[in-house]
């Protein structure tokens, strides 16, 4: 009879805590669905710190939970920007462990392994494409000075890797047990990346100096994009595409 109540006062330790990790995290979720919606230097702020939380509290748990609180880490840390810039690979590097620790993998909690996945590509294109706003920032007479020409293919040249990623993970993604809503932003997510490629593309031509062959070459390399994209059936029209957006975002 002792054997057998240890055993209930174990299982109801056990119940207590799961419903305390679980609250714990609706919370965490509560708050970054919040945040991400203000859009202020304040709220990225507080995004960073969310960020930091949300990690510390996926160490100390296990199985989905802790994923769900490493997919709230690694969205946080994203949606900060540059407040959690230095945040989201160390996340995503532990939350991508973490999925792959699950009994199938991300087949466990598809949508939030694809997210932790998904937040390094996006994140980092986000980088980029505040570096090509500075640098548009830079035009004078229609001009860029030379000195921006490999600050420019440069940021094409992240770009175009980040599409690849992204590309990579949407690939999988198509394959999982996910609502359809949530592939089609992922491949909104494809598009933003691939546009942003698109403007910095053309900003090159506006630098003073820049060579028509590299400008061809690169005219290229953003075709094998446009025609990645519309294989897979999507439209690769970008006045309508916002330069950075949240996953959740309309």
């Amino acid at each position: 009879m002792r054997r057998a109540g240890g055993g209930l006062l174990l299982a109801a330790v056990l119940a207590a805590g799961a419903c305390a990790a679980g609250a714990k995290l609706d919370t965490l979720d509560s708050q970054l669905g919040t945040l991400s919606k203000e859009n202020t230097e304040a709220s990225r702020t507080k995004l960073a710190a969310l960020a930091s939380q949300a990690q510390a509290e996926a160490k100390s748990s296990d199985g989905v939970n802790r994923v769900a609180l490493y997919r709230v880490a690694a969205v946080s840390a994203w949606q900060a920007g540059a407040a959690g810039q230095s945040q989201v690979l160390p996340i995503t590097d532990e939350g991508i462990a973490a999925c792959d620790a699950l009994p199938a993998k991300d087949r466990t909690a598809p949508r939030d392994c694809a997210l932790i996945r998904l937040a390094a590509p996006l994140a980092v294109q986000d980088d980029l494409t505040r570096q090509l706003a500075t640098l548009q920032g830079h035009a004078s007479g229609g001009k860029l000075p030379n000195a921006d020409l490999q600050p420019v293919q440069g940021v094409f040249d992240g770009l175009e890797t980040q599409f690849d990623k992204v590309s990579t993970i949407r690939a999988e993604v198509v394959t999982l047990d996910v609502p359809n809503d949530f592939k089609l932003r992922t491949d909104r997510q494809r598009l933003i990346v691939y546009c942003n490629a698109v403007k910095a593309w053309s900003l090159y031509g506006d630098v003073d100096g820049a060579s028509l062959d590299t400008f061809n070459a690169l005219a290229q390399r953003k075709k094998q994009m446009t025609d990645r994209l519309e294989v897979d059936g999507i439209a690769t029209d970008c006045r309508a595409i916002p330069t950075t957006q949240g996953f959740d975002d309309k």
